[in-house]
């Protein structure tokens, strides 16, 4: 993988901070501003639907308008929320400001995706993917220690305001870098809506089943951690997990594998359903490092997988939109599983609250081989 590809990816993992840690930062501040938990988790679902709503909108203006232009627009955009977010103190304003911050999140995430097939050659494109997906764990395991400091240093609202700034910087940084010609045509070009496309359709009924999956473990893992009687250890878990993701990440970008990208998809999806299934047996939150860091090892390998599938599926000029379409998917599935895990976790805690986890891969799964003559067959030689 070239130098450019690489910078590009670690600059816009970073550009993503202040989007994978919004929730934890909406919640600590939305308490810290309001008093109100209640508030502040009404705040954190107000900006996920605000996500939801426009990323397919933002991630359309892309090659129409430019992406150094869009990401610009939007990054200042977001600046201006987010302090504005970290001014305000009414509850009902709270909740408002932060749906806004979820308007106008920047699709840095999309516009790379879609960018990857113009600075690799198709037989590398997997490993791109793969270092993608290894940047966006990075975030996830650093980005909460991250957080901590700044609200131990100096509080919530400078933990907010320096991921916001921090986020803006380097999506300047990602305008100034991402190349200036597009891997397919102009947005506005005639064509259909990416979910015209049968491809784009399975893989996004596979995507929302994923991203239950993803929102009942965010609820799980913390209620597992408290029923067991250590509810301080949720957070190591959580980075268990995600060192899990980060590990299975690394080992495919590293390596060459004869595997074609539609036998890879639902397999790495198999393989996370089998692994999901021993996370009903802890008791202990020893045990359940073990389990969940095995299961982690699946998901970074699957998420590059899928991307590169989706870059394919689209139809041309459409990837960016694609990307965006997943995006409020999952937004929307994340919900759905972290309001059914929510209904669990109150009775049971761990055990078998965690086999709705595999309720929804195993559902992802069949999704997957029944549809899987409308996946595209990508690169005609290996993924790598």
């Amino acid at each position: 993988m070239n130098v450019s590809a690489r910078i590009l990816i670690a600059v816009a993992s970073l550009a993503s901070l202040p989007v994978a840690m919004r929730p934890l930062l909406i919640v600590l501040l939305g308490e810290h501003n309001t008093g109100s938990y209640a508030a502040a988790g009404t705040a954190s679902g107000a900006a996920a639907l605000g996500f939801a709503g426009t990323a397919a909108a933002w991630a359309r203006a892309l090659p129409r308008f430019g992406d150094a232009r869009v990401l610009l627009v939007a990054a200042a955009a977001a600046s201006a929320a987010g302090a504005a977010l970290a001014a305000t103190t009414e509850p009902t304003a709270f909740v408002l400001m932060a749906g806004l911050c979820g308007v106008v999140t920047p699709p840095v995430t999309s516009s790379v995706r879609a960018m990857l097939p113009t600075l690799l050659p198709p037989d590398a494109l997997t490993r791109g993917y793969a270092a993608n997906a290894v940047g966006q764990e990075v975030v996830y395991v650093a980005g909460p220690l991250w957080v901590t400091a700044w609200s131990a240093l100096s509080g919530p609202r400078a933990a907010l305001l320096a991921s916001v700034l921090t986020g803006a910087a380097a999506l300047a940084l990602v305008a100034a870098l991402v190349p200036r010609s597009r891997p397919d045509a102009p947005a506005n070009a005639p064509g259909r809506s990416p979910l015209a496309a049968s491809g784009v359709r399975v893989l996004g009924a596979v995507y929302l089943a994923y991203w239950v999956c993803m929102g009942a473990m965010w609820v799980l893992v913390p209620a597992f951690a408290a029923h067991s009687g250590y509810p301080e250890q949720a957070g190591l878990l959580v980075t268990v997990w995600s060192v899990g993701s980060l590990a299975g990440g690394l080992l495919l970008a590293a390596r060459r594998r004869s595997v074609r990208l539609p036998v890879a998809y639902p397999a790495l999806l198999a393989v996370l359903f089998a692994t999901s299934l021993p996370l009903v047996l802890p008791t202990v939150p020893a045990q359940m490092a073990v389990a969940i860091g095995i299961f982690g090892m699946g998901l970074a390998p699957w998420l590059a997988v899928s991307d590169e599938l989706v870059g394919h599926a689209a139809p041309a000029g459409r990837a960016g939109e694609a990307y965006g379409w997943l995006a409020s998917i999952g937004q929307l599935g994340g919900a759905v599983g972290s309001a059914v895990a929510g209904q669990l976790a109150d009775r049971h805690g761990g055990g078998p609250a965690f086999l709705v986890v595999s309720a929804a891969l195993g559902v992802g799964l069949a999704v997957a081989l029944l549809g899987r003559r409308a996946l595209p067959a990508g690169p005609p030689d290996r993924v790598r």
